[in-house]
């Protein structure tokens, strides 16, 4: 793990009264209540951000039937 940043996220989570322990586990929890990670991964592109509108309006017209 790169030190830096653990020592970041650290000051993060010592500003918001929690031990890094207990974060990692909230982290944990979260992904396993949401079954992926609680956040996006990786950046979406705006091709994929169209491709899903598309395929979100076509599932709203089938719906309509």
């Amino acid at each position: 793990m790169n030190e830096e940043i653990r020592k970041q996220a650290n000051q993060i989570f010592k500003r918001l009264g929690l031990r890094e322990d207990e974060a990692i586990e909230l982290f944990f929890k979260r992904t396993v209540a949401a079954g992926r990670m609680p956040f996006a991964a990786s950046a979406e592109t705006e091709k994929t951000k169209v491709k899903k509108k598309r395929m979100n309006e076509r599932f709203a017209e089938w719906d309509a039937f």
